[in-house]
This record gives C-alpha cells, sequence and structure tokens, in this order.
C-alpha cells in the first residue's frame, strides 16, 4: 500500500498559514507528498525548498495564480493539479491550516489497509476540531453556524476522483459526491485538526478581507469600495458570545499534533480579546452603506444560484 500526501499553497507567509507543520503531521504516514506551489509575494517557495531538503518525500509542484471565476473554484483547480501527480494507492489531502494527530497514525493506516480492495469506497471521512481564536478554543461539535463537522480528506486515487468547488470536498466523474451519505465513503472516527482560525484578532481580520476578494464576484468588490472601512467580521461573524467554544487547558499542549506544539506555546492572547478588538464605534452613515451592501450581495448571490439551477435543470433535459 502506498500513501501519497498532497495539498497546494499561495502566499502561506503572509496569510500565516501553518503550512510547514501541516505538512510535517502528514509525512509519517506518505510515501511522497506533494506540494502544488502557486505564485505568491511572499518567501512561501524558500520556506518550502527548505523544508524538502530535509524530507525527501516532499516535490513540489510551481503554477501560476489566475483566477478566472469567482466562488473560489481555483483552489480545487490548484487541488486537483496536485492530485494528477500523486502515485499512491490512496491520497491524503491536507490542506495547509489542518494537521493530523500522531495517536491516529496507526488507525488510519489499518483502515485503509482494510479497504485497499473495496473499489467501491472512494473516500474517508475524518472528524474536525475546528480551533477559533487561537489553540485553546475550538468550536463545540454542536456549533454547525459557521463549522462543517466532517470532510474527506483520503481518497482513492484511481483516476475517478476529482476536488470541486472551493476544495472542500470531492467527487467522481459522474459528479456524484464522495461521502458517507452516498455510501462511497467511510468514517475514519479520528480527528482532523484546523487551524484556520487559530489567530490574534488583527491577524483573523487579514485573513477575513484576502478571503472576501477571492469568493466574491468584482460588483461585490466594488460596493466594498464604496463602505467606508469595510469590516467582514461585520458581515460574517458575531463575536459577542464565546459560549459556543470549548476551551483548553494551556499547558495541555500534547492536545495538538506534535509540530503544532511550538507554535501554541507562543500564543500571547486570549480568545476573549476579540471582544475588545471588535468595540470600534461605528457611524450611521456606515451601517446603513453596511445594510445596502448586504442587500445587494444576497440578491446577487440568489441570482446567481438560481442561474445556476436553471442551467443544470435544462441540461439534465
Amino acid at each position: 500500500m502506498k500513501i501519497s500526501g498532497f495539498t497546494f499553497i499561495r502566499n502561506g507567509i503572509l496569510m500565516g498559514y501553518p503550512f510547514k507543520e501541516s505538512i510535517m503531521s502528514a509525512l509519517p504516514l506518505v510515501d511522497e507528498f506533494i506540494v502544488v506551489v502557486c505564485e505568491s509575494a511572499d518567501q512561501t517557495k524558500n520556506e518550502l525548498e527548505k523544508l524538502k531538503d530535509l524530507n525527501p518525500k516532499i516535490k513540489l509542484i510551481e503554477s501560476d495564480w489566475k483566477i478566472t471565476k469567482k466562488s473560489g473554484t481555483i483552489l480545487s483547480e490548484k487541488t486537483n493539479l496536485a492530485i494528477q501527480n500523486i502515485t499512491g494507492n490512496y491520497g491524503l489531502y491536507v490542506q495547509c491550516d489542518e494537521g493530523i494527530h500522531e495517536k491516529d497514525y496507526e488507525k488510519i493506516l489499518r483502515v485503509l489497509e482494510e479497504n485497499i480492495n473495496d473499489k467501491n469506497v472512494k473516500g474517508f471521512v475524518f472528524d474536525y476540531i475546528h480551533f477559533f481564536g487561537g489553540y485553546f478554543s475550538y468550536a463545540k461539535r454542536s456549533e454547525k453556524r459557521f463549522f462543517y463537522d466532517r470532510e474527506v480528506r483520503i481518497i482513492r486515487n484511481d483516476g475517478t476522483v476529482l476536488s470541486w468547488g472551493d476544495a472542500m470536498g470531492f467527487k467522481d466523474l459522474n459528479g456524484v459526491k464522495i461521502n458517507i451519505e452516498n455510501k462511497n465513503a467511510l468514517p475514519l472516527n479520528v480527528n482532523m485538526f484546523h487551524y484556520g482560525r487559530a489567530k490574534n484578532p488583527a491577524d483573523m481580520y487579514k485573513k477575513d478581507k484576502e478571503m472576501e476578494r477571492l469568493y466574491n464576484f468584482q460588483i461585490i468588490n466594488r460596493l466594498k469600495n464604496w463602505v467606508s472601512n469595510y469590516d467582514p467580521r461585520i458581515d460574517k461573524y458575531i463575536y459577542s458570545d464565546f459560549g459556543w467554544l470549548e476551551r483548553i487547558d494551556r499547558k495541555n499542549l500534547d492536545f495538538h499534533p506534535a509540530p503544532f506544539r511550538e507554535l501554541a506555546s507562543k500564543q500571547d492572547w486570549k480568545v476573549d480579546d476579540f471582544k475588545t478588538f471588535l468595540k470600534e464605534k461605528k457611524g450611521t452613515s456606515q451601517f446603513f452603506k453596511m445594510l445596502i451592501y448586504r442587500i445587494v450581495k444576497d440578491s446577487i448571490n440568489e441570482t446567481s444560484n438560481a442561474y445556476k439551477k436553471i442551467r443544470a435543470f435544462l441540461k439534465n433535459k
């Protein structure tokens, strides 16, 4: 049995992604690790070259970053580029803000070995721990407003499984989603640790602004320029109550995968600092501009979704 790790990365340093820790957490499980390195404005490529020199399993593939569509489809395009270059029986997809705990290696390998000959199983599903506001607070399992609770992160590499949309999931060549509900994926009953929002308030704000640019239509981005001091935190999250978070003792660094423990030990802020960070007064003009922005954005997105559904319906007639 051969396992290939794969991912893609762009502006990993600027965006504060723990991409080196992410890759290191998966390396013991794989025979090779393919990284699509997209053109960046920082030293991400140089850091990966250093990591590659220390770990011969790592293979780097350079790529451009030309966005021709919105809704994050470039993310699945780069993921599929990585899939095209893996050679294992299985592909382990670890996004560059995710990590796997070493205590789960043995169980993962056992499940994969047991199903190596079952061609009907196209994927394997991880449960998720979503850190928020730091390394010592994460979303409760019941919190699904903003957090997915499980995703396929291992695929059968038989040429029939592709990433789609914003690279959160996979489909087969007929467009059927790979998931437990469709009976073409199995649960691993182990956790994927997601660190995408384990950031201090300022870095979280910077990431939100970048992701908004990636996902939205041009007219929506123009509206943001009109809205003075546009703030994606207002648009997406309400941080007024942290009752939906589980807290971890700061001394319990072993809760994290080994490569992430040093990062966790350096946290010098508290999740409650977000409440202070958000106490920025917004004037009446700002409020009404945000209201207009929300109405227009929702209308555009609803129209776009309706158009896609009609087009799909007509295509199947």
